[in-house]
């Protein structure tokens, strides 16, 4: 396979828009409704997927919701290993997508290369859902296999393994919903200004503040980074920047977040950073894979309410690059996976996630 057919062969749409969501006004009219808890659902339609069939519905569920909604909307592809796909490799597309009793239907959509014999691994899915009308609202989570670049013509070979909380009931596929998001809950993304080159030996710092004031409880503190491995200098377009490109190299990343709680001069709040457990650490992107998106948080931080200590707190990514490629943290387009912070309520992730 050719460096450029390594390449994420999907369109893929913003991952969360700033929140709070705007709303979208609807033209049908539907019964009012009781607005739904979280909704969480841990049972896969299926726990093989052929890539003969090319398109396989794995999760599928609804929730009832009042005009005017923002839901948080998730889903985890866990896959047990790549090994029955030999002798090809094959390109696993997830398709996050929710639909409105009016019709209207709002998605998202990510994917990766895998290998024979490649390691376990995650695809994740997230987007905001803002609900036009009442009634009953169904999301529904979809694979889509093929050879890798070239996703138009012949499907891919061979049987992947779906993770099921019976298989394995710490790390598993999911798909969730969660209950409506307080007007207080944001996002931002970043970095601003564009895709962001980081050269082996650099590392790119960046920040934002959120305002937590109306959060009734302990917020979520996060980002979701869209990284890619520049493998060759036209994709992304900012790997041109780069002093040389390994069509077959290593990007070896680390990734860190740290937030602290706003306070007057000399005054000390309160901090946190993340760690291994909730996606700090390093981590390499083969020129297989070439893209990874890297899921770090902060899952339950309380403010300080000592005397001098706001409710805005700065929140800092670091990526760095060690030897080998460099790399493009991806700001996002209507082509591209965007790169997002965001703080919402502690509450609304399931626990551990």
């Amino acid at each position: 396979m050719t460096p450029r057919a390594a390449r994420i062969a999907l369109p893929l749409v913003l991952l969360l828009g700033a929140l709070p969501a705007g709303i979208v006004s609807g033209t049908a009219a539907a019964a009012p409704a009781a607005s739904s808890p979280s909704v969480t659902d841990v049972t896969p339609l299926t726990t093989k997927l052929d890539a003969r069939k090319r398109h396989t519905e794995f999760f599928s569920t609804s929730f009832q919701a009042q005009a005017n909604e923002v839901r948080f909307v998730a889903t985890e592809l866990v896959v047990k290993d790549a090994k029955g796909t030999a002798p090809t490799e094959l390109f696993l597309g997830v398709t996050l997508s929710c639909t409105s009793p009016s019709g209207r239907v709002t998605s998202a959509e990510a994917g990766r290369n895998v290998w024979p014999a490649g390691s376990d691994f995650v695809i994740p899915v997230t987007f905001t859902f803002s609900t036009d009308v009442a009634g009953t609202h169904k999301c529904q989570a979809d694979v889509m296999m093929c050879d890798p670049g070239n996703c138009l013509s012949p499907t891919g070979k061979g049987i992947v393994t779906i993770v099921s909380q019976k298989t394995d009931p710490k790390n598993y596929s999911f798909l969730y919903i969660s209950t409506a998001l307080p007007t207080w809950a944001q996002s931002e993304r970043v970095p601003k200004g564009g895709d962001l080159l980081v050269k082996p030996g650099t590392t790119y710092s960046g920040s934002q503040s959120f305002d937590v004031s109306q959060a009734p409880g302990p917020v979520r503190v996060g980002g979701i980074f869209s990284i890619t491995n520049c493998i060759e200098p036209a994709y992304p377009t900012a790997c041109k920047g780069a002093s040389k490109t390994a069509s077959q190299g290593l990007a070896r990343v680390t990734i860190g977040l740290a937030l602290k709680q706003v306070g007057t001069a000399g005054v000390t709040c309160a901090t946190a950073r993340a760690t291994a457990k909730t996606g700090a650490g390093a981590t390499t992107i083969t020129w297989q894979q070439h893209h990874a998106i890297f899921d770090i948080f902060i899952p339950d931080f309380t403010l300080s309410t000592k005397a001098g200590c706001s409710q805005t707190i700065n929140v800092t990514v670091t990526v760095t690059t060690g030897k080998g490629n460099a790399v493009v943290v991806e700001s996002g387009s209507k082509a591209k996976w965007a790169s997002i912070m965001y703080a919402i309520p502690g509450d609304v992730v399931p626990s551990g996630r």
